[in-house]
């Protein structure tokens, strides 16, 4: 059996998986990764990254490509709610309601204002390809599809696993420091004894991957979700009724190459099959346009969350360790963040720059903010009933009592007009679903690998909407543009690649000190940018000086994941201070309290 030795072995070559490649490999960090499929995913899946996801994209050098596969951002600023595509009927073909959605209208402002990364529409069988072709140019040979884990087992040193080339029929044997389980949980999991719990099959969904000529149907070029409501059918449980995805690639519009539609699946419907998914689609959407099926693929509308994000030497990111609804679209997100989180710390571990004590913060700062987000996609999914009644569409009706009550919504006259005021009353719901700006990037590691300074953390938006920046340590760091070695730059710009962080203001001469000394003594990477008149980069706006909340001789501390780790409001002894708080940092945290399992609500 041929032999492999390998810092760190990748179970799984999707979103987070493929990430963990990209990331390890910028931080100078050998992997393997392996994929039993014989390549990148064949289904949409999700689609939407936000802001947080672009910056992590940003900071090592895939957001660029994957932006050129995105929708246009003006093409992806809203949702439109309608009945129906065709159909001559009274109810057919109505556009009920528009919303801004994905940090586009109404909301662009604030999402630029709060990052240099706007968000990105890619379906997932675009994304994984952009990310698997970088993850291959920097791991050449390392990136093996058709490659399947048999078996794995681990000690205090290694984990010692069995992988099978599927196409060869051969079996190799890999040893590797760490593990990253990034296989939707699957095999790693379960072999460890990983327990998932939470809230699932809400409702199952069909959906339908297909190419078609819908530009004499579809006429707006704003949206890239269109929500069907359909009167004249029974409604799904949980109020779901069903959606429609362009798709691109090249067109986002009316001419889009392919699509994507998905809804409830009834208790006694024919099952959609790729037999019958042509007339089931042209049924859902009334046309009688012809339809070229790629594939159909069935989901259950679910939040569940593993009862523990590291096992030994085995981290658990994305899908094995939680899974989402995609409503509020958190999932993939999510996953990808994990992989970011859990890299810096590996690669400190196994450069001799930090103890393995350092990997116990991913489970403690990831779990908690992944199990809000499950939480949350569940309680987007809640509110679909509201909308629904909210549109006279009750679950319990007969269709004909819901058809009615949709014509007394269009009808023009004074009850029409009420009826739709209280709609777009409601619709303020919405943003729960598609404008979850802090939920995106308001998530905090308030039990990490940070020194807690006692400051308040900054307020969060009951309804996920505002985000609010901060730089108590915990929180990301805030964005700022800032003037320097003549490029304008965001603050996220300046975190050197697995290093951290030291921004400074204009009289901190012992932080460049301190921070020099520190890193001849350690290794580590440590970057001063003072802030100011005749420091290192200016402040223009004055944004950063009313975001960092310390005075010119202080110092906010970034990990290399953009997270602020430290925050000095004053400078002190200023070598004493930092050496204290890197070796606080390194350990995990001096306040680590692990947040007992609980199932996803």
């Amino acid at each position: 059996m041929r032999t492999l030795e390998v810092p760190v072995l990748i179970v799984g070559g999707g979103g987070s998986g493929l990430t963990a490649s990209n990331i390890l490999a910028d931080l100078g960090v050998e992997s393997l990764l392996i994929e039993r499929h014989l390549s990148t995913s064949h289904l949409p899946k999700a689609h939407y990254l936000n802001p947080r996801t672009m910056e992590i994209y940003r900071q090592h050098g895939v957001a660029d490509a994957v932006y050129e596969a995105s929708a246009p951002r003006d093409m992806m600023a809203k949702v439109h709610w309608y009945t129906s595509l065709g159909g001559d009927g009274p109810v057919d073909r109505v556009r009920l309601l528009t919303a801004d959605a994905l940090g586009g209208g109404a909301y662009k402002a604030a999402y630029d204002e709060k990052s240099a990364s706007p968000p990105a529409n890619v379906p997932q069988i675009r994304l994984e390809p952009v990310l698997s072709e970088h993850a291959t140019r920097r791991n050449p040979g390392r990136v093996l599809y058709r490659h399947e884990l048999i078996s794995f087992t681990q000690d205090a040193h290694s984990v010692s696993a069995v992988v099978r080339d599927l196409e060869a029929g051969e079996d190799i044997a890999v040893k590797a420091s760490y593990m990253i389980a990034a296989d939707a949980g699957k095999t790693v999991g379960p072999a460890l004894g990983v327990a998932i719990g939470g809230t699932t099959n809400l409702a199952e969904v069909a959906s339908v991957h297909f190419s078609g000529d819908l530009s004499s149907y579809v006429l707006e070029d704003d949206c890239v979700l269109r929500v069907f409501v359909r009167p004249d059918r029974p409604i799904g449980r949980g109020g779901f009724s069903g959606g429609m995805l362009t798709l691109g690639p090249k067109h986002w519009d009316g001419r889009s190459e392919e699509w994507l539609i998905a809804w409830a699946h009834m208790d006694g419907e024919e099952r959609v099959t790729p037999e019958n998914a042509e007339a089931q689609v042209q049924d859902y959407l009334k046309i009688d346009q012809p339809l070229k099926i790629h594939q159909v693929s069935y989901w259950t509308v679910e939040g569940v969350l593993a009862d523990s994000f590291q096992k030994g030497r085995v981290l658990i990111v994305g899908d094995a360790a939680h899974k989402h609804a995609p409503f509020a679209g958190l999932g993939l997100n999510s996953g990808i963040q994990d992989a970011h989180n859990v890299c810096w710390k590996l690669a400190l571990v196994l450069k001799g720059l930090a103890p393995p004590d350092l990997l116990t913060s991913y489970e403690r700062e990831r779990r908690p903010v992944v199990a809000d987000n499950a939480a949350w996609s569940l309680f987007a999914f809640e509110n679909k009933p509201i909308m629904m009644a909210s549109l006279g569409i009750m679950a319990s009706a007969p269709v004909e009592a819901n058809v009615a009550r949709v014509q007394k919504l269009i009808a023009d006259n004074a009850g029409g007009e009420s009826r739709r005021q209280r709609l777009t009353d409601v619709s303020t719901i919405l943003r729960t679903e598609f404008s979850v700006h802090d939920l995106e990037m308001g998530y905090t590691y308030p039990n990490g690998a940070i020194v807690d300074d006692g400051g308040d953390f900054p307020p969060r938006d009951p309804m996920g909407h505002h985000y609010t920046q901060s730089s108590r340590p915990g929180c990301r760091l805030p964005h700022a543009w800032l003037e320097h070695q003549g490029d304008r730059v965001s603050t996220h710009d300046l975190v050197p690649m697995g290093g951290f962080l030291l921004l400074t203001g204009a009289k901190s001469d012992d932080w460049r000190a301190a921070a020099d000394k520190l890193s001849a003594e350690t290794g580590l990477t440590l970057r001063v940018v003072r802030v100011g008149p005749g420091g290192d980069a200016a402040d223009p706006s004055g944004k950063w000086r009313e975001l960092s909340g310390v005075e010119d001789d202080g110092v906010v501390l970034a990990r290399p994941d953009g997270f602020v780790a430290y925050r000095a409001p004053r400078q002190a002894d200023a070598y004493q201070a930092l050496r204290a708080a890197m070796g606080t940092i390194l350990a995990g945290g001096v306040n680590a309290r692990s947040r007992a399992a609980e199932p996803v609500a």
